[in-house]
């Protein structure tokens, strides 16, 4: 079995799943025992301050605005209740536990301390949240793949945290060197 993470999955046009149509994923893990991560372009839910405010946290300082009108996207199916929150490893909080660096340059954590440390006016550009992952059972991801959903790829912090989540999966493609078309008239009628 090849590891697909770190890395992307790009959704095949079209997938067929509301869930998932043209989703680009941040695959955070993958072995034998299933795959998990976020849908990096999922649809606005919130914004970071309204979180804090339903989840009870409150300012213990001055907020950093900037960070605080991030958005809180859909990051999948599974567990949408659960907040994950990713950014640039070089933003790291000291002494939030724990924080993962899930691919070169992306780190994710759901601490609760690292969002009353954003409360607390801590600013971590670039913040990406995400409510709910992706997860995938063990082969589940493989025959996906095999049947011509996903493309995996190379994952860039550049992708994740600075393009326009409106033009994320047409960018994945493009950095992948290949079209929309192009893979989904590849795949088709493959043996």
């Amino acid at each position: 079995m090849s590891v697909l993470s770190p890395g992307i999955l790009i959704a095949a046009p079209p997938l067929g799943d509301p869930n998932f149509d043209r989703s680009v994923v941040l695959l955070a893990s993958h072995d034998d025992q299933g795959a998990f991560g976020w849908v990096i372009n999922g649809e606005r839910l919130l914004s970071v301050a309204q979180l804090l405010e339903q989840a009870e946290i409150t300012q213990g300082g001055e907020a950093h605005s900037a960070t605080l009108r991030e958005a809180v996207s859909r990051g999948g199916p599974v567990s949408s209740g659960q907040v994950w929150l990713v950014y640039p490893t070089a933003h790291e909080l000291l002494g939030v536990d724990p924080q993962l660096e899930v691919a070169p340059g992306i780190s994710a954590t759901a601490s609760r301390d690292f969002l009353q440390r954003l409360a607390d006016g801590a600013s971590v550009p670039h913040l990406r949240a995400f409510a709910g992952y992706a997860g995938w059972a063990a082969g589940q991801l493989e025959a996906e793949i095999n049947q011509g959903a996903w493309l995996p790829g190379e994952v860039s912090p550049h992708l994740v945290f600075e393009t326009d989540p409106m033009t994320v999966w047409q960018r994945a493609y493009e950095m992948q060197g290949v079209t929309p078309l192009a893979f989904t008239s590849r795949t088709i009628g493959s043996a």
